[in-house]
């Protein structure tokens, strides 16, 4: 279901459409100056995405947002570095938080989303506390 179709953005309009068509993509945010709101007219569009399936193959896994990056750039005519996808999954801590902070532009499956934002939160305190632990900051 997309949640922001009415995007001041054609181009975040047409990422929205093209998730709602690839089964894959169970939830998708824009994170980094887009979603900030002080991106420049040359700014890229740093998009994460949730899949609705996993890759047990870790090249595979790791291949599969950015194949799906060169496909979305191709049907949006965009150069290649203007458009960066990651899976939220895989992303690091503090890239997956800035992530999910961001704007959740598409979702079709809300257990999915919730749970994947609990995980990634989950590891975020849990690495705070690690940290607190052993370095005192």
């Amino acid at each position: 279901m997309p949640l922001h179709s009415g995007y001041a953005d054609d181009t975040v309009t047409q990422l929205i459409q093209l998730a709602a068509q690839y089964h894959e993509v169970a939830a998708m945010w824009l994170y980094g100056s887009r979603s900030k709101g002080n991106h420049r007219v040359d700014s890229d569009y740093d998009v994460a995405v949730l899949f609705s399936s996993r890759i047990e193959d870790p090249l595979e896994r790791r291949l599969r947002p950015e194949l799906l990056a060169l496909d979305w750039v191709k049907s949006l005519g965009l150069k290649e570095d203007q458009l960066s996808i990651v899976d939220v999954k895989i992303a690091p801590i503090p890239l997956a938080m800035n992530i999910i902070s961001g704007t959740l532009l598409y979702c079709n499956d809300w257990d999915a989303r919730l749970m994947a934002e609990k995980i990634i939160m989950s590891k975020a305190e849990l690495d705070y506390h690690y940290h607190l632990k052993h370095f005192g900051t």
